[in-house]
């Protein structure tokens, strides 16, 4: 375990020193956040309208669940209790 620790602490030391790794660094970290970019824009610029569509429907569908409880509410006297059964009647 100590032999690893030292091997990756002489290899991480070497590296830091060592100006390819280091111009190496600096080309790599922008050409993956540039890649990783033009990724991103393509893959919303294709699939934005699907996302869309499902999150539109997703809305609509709440905000009728929505409606659902401020529409046609019933006049509170015209509802009738329903009479009570004979399971719910306490036998004393």
């Amino acid at each position: 375990m100590n032999q690893a620790l030292h091997l990756v602490a002489s290899t991480a030391a070497t590296a830091h020193g060592n100006p390819a790794f280091s111009a190496l660094i600096w080309w790599l970290v922008p050409l993956f956040a540039v890649t990783g970019a033009i990724i991103y824009v393509v893959w919303v610029s294709r699939f934005k309208d699907g996302y869309e569509n499902e999150t539109n429907r997703s809305v609509n569908s709440f905000q009728s669940f929505q409606r659902s409880f401020t529409e046609n509410k019933p006049a509170p006297g015209s509802v009738r209790p329903l009479p009570p059964q004979a399971s719910d009647q306490d036998p004393l």
